[in-house]
């Protein structure tokens, strides 16, 4: 397995907890529940930084995936921890998520 394979496993499983913890939940569910959330949030912080240790050709061959968008994300959570919106945190969630974990296991395949 590459290293860059090894980063993607790592995204896919943060991505398959944030589905898993989320799986029941609406947005009033994920707000209220501090547990869920900050879990969440580690998880988006994880994804952001595998994001970054992936190889340069590795994301210039797969443009299709927003990667500068995530690793930005993981930067706004880490540095304005005090400025997050869950409400988008929660969006990201229920519509990101799923399209990032399918980009992924695409370029797994690959």
């Amino acid at each position: 397995m590459s290293r860059d394979q090894a980063y993607l496993l790592d995204i896919a499983n943060a991505c398959q907890t944030i589905l898993e913890l989320t799986q029941d939940m609406d947005q009033a569910e994920f707000l209220a529940d501090k547990r869920t959330h900050l879990a969440t949030l580690y998880e988006l912080t994880v994804i952001g930084e595998v994001v970054k240790r992936l190889s340069r050709e590795f994301r210039e061959s797969n443009p299709e995936t927003p990667w500068k968008q995530i690793a930005g994300m993981r930067d706004k959570l880490i540095h304005d921890y005090n400025q997050v919106d869950l409400a988008l945190i929660w969006e990201v969630v229920k519509s990101n998520i799923p399209q990032l974990l399918a980009l992924i296991v695409m370029d797994y395949r690959d």
